[in-house]
């Protein structure tokens, strides 16, 4: 018995050599190809306990997901991803693990999942997981194990001698090879989409993938969720050149704090691309943020006054401080006019345009932020400012090779 859980650990391991010997020696010229490869390797090794995979083998679009089971986001992908495989035939679903080193509990619980793999009850151990991000210690774990019905003495061996860890390790060098840097990250026929997906942004990839003729090669698209979206920018507030050939757009929320990060790597994008980007920002602010809505209405009071990014900035850097009495300082620290300021806030003068805002949102499929569009397609999620340029200058030459009309 021990003998073949070895062997099946040794052969997932040279599975996932062979993986880090083709991206390496692609030199990442086509993470597309890289990617593709991937998917081969590890579809020939599909009756792996140790290779998650669902769907079918013959399948037309394959979606590699790198995840991580302590991230937020991952869980919402998750449900994503199962909604996607029950309402779509023609797919085929590869689990990649990707903890991330500040999430203190996530590479044991990835362990976990791989050790319940062994036991033939993966994916019922990955949806007890996501379904528990608040309890993921060595004790919730063996618990999840009897809970499964597993060998709860060989699941706790595994746990404690780290059996499964290699595996774990050998996915995260993978992420790297492929330029992975935020989780949710999906691949789908090497399309790269970064960050959480609704269902309808991920199922129209999907869906553009099965329809696409097999003669035609797949090209990497990293800032793609199908065709791209019409987005009423009348009355956003804007920053950068109007006739910039590249329109970022954000949808984003003054309380969140990967939002506030992103502020900080647009300022440098827009720094970087003074003429060729555009930036445009819509207010998305989310349910369970309780000072969100009126932050964004005091965003738009100052801008009244000539005063958005000055207000912008200040919700940014001061998101701890979001009250009524908490606006209405940092409206007098910018010298507005106080009595139009107070009145606008009071009577909730531009909630019909935040409340107008998040509905085009919702109709674009937006589902977390920060969520933006590049030229209309979406990319989901913060992302760092290296991969943010890639997109700019995917885009850039794009835009360059598209015939003038």
């Amino acid at each position: 018995m021990k003998r073949n859980r070895l062997s099946v650990l040794q052969s997932a391991l040279s599975v996932f050599s062979s993986l880090l010997l083709i991206i390496a020696t692609t030199g990442l010229r086509s993470v597309a190809q890289a990617v593709n490869s991937v998917a081969k390797s590890a579809s020939s090794h599909a009756n792996s306990p140790l290779i998650p995979i669902l769907g079918s083998e013959q399948a037309t679009a394959t979606i590699i997901v790198f995840t991580d089971f302590e991230c937020f986001q991952c869980g919402r992908s998750a449900a994503v991803l199962g909604g996607i495989l029950q309402s779509t035939s023609d797919v085929k679903l590869i689990f990649k693990n990707a903890p991330a080193a500040s999430n203190k509990e996530a590479m044991l619980a990835h362990e976990a999942a791989l050790a319940a793999g062994a036991q033939g009850k993966f994916w019922e151990m990955h949806d007890i997981l996501f379904a528990n991000q608040q309890r993921l210690g060595r004790d919730d774990l063996i618990g999840y194990a009897k809970q499964l019905g597993l060998n709860v003495d060989v699941f706790r061996q595994a746990l404690d001698d780290h059996r499964y860890r290699p595996l774990v390790e050998q996915d995260l060098e993978e992420a790297t090879g492929l330029g992975v840097t935020t989780t949710p990250t999906f691949f789908v026929n090497g399309r790269r989409l970064v960050g959480p997906q609704g269902e309808s942004a991920l199922q129209a990839v999907v869906e553009s993938v099965v329809t696409t003729s097999p003669k035609q090669p797949h090209q990497e698209i990293v800032a793609s969720s199908g065709p791209a979206q019409t987005i009423n920018l009348k009355d956003a507030p804007t920053e950068g050149a109007a006739s910039a050939p590249i329109s970022l757009v954000e949808f984003a929320d003054f309380e969140c704090p990967y939002c506030a990060k992103s502020a900080s790597t647009i300022r440098d994008l827009l720094k970087a691309y003074p003429t060729q980007v555009r930036f445009s920002f819509k207010s998305y602010p989310l349910s369970f943020h309780s000072h969100s809505v009126l932050a964004h209405e005091a965003a738009l009071a100052a801008r009244e006054q000539g005063k958005f990014w000055e207000m912008y900035d200040l919700l940014y850097s001061g998101q701890d401080k979001l009250s009524r009495g908490d606006l209405l300082q940092k409206a007098q620290s910018l010298h507005l006019d106080m009595a139009k300021f107070t009145a606008d806030l009071d009577s909730h003068r531009f909630k019909a345009t935040v409340d107008a805002d998040r509905q085009e949102g919702d109709r674009l499929g937006v589902d977390g932020t920060p969520f933006f569009f590049i030229n209309g397609h979406a990319v989901s999620g913060a992302v760092e400012l290296s991969e943010f340029k890639k997109m700019i200058d995917d885009a850039l030459s794009e835009a360059a090779a598209s015939p003038q009309h």
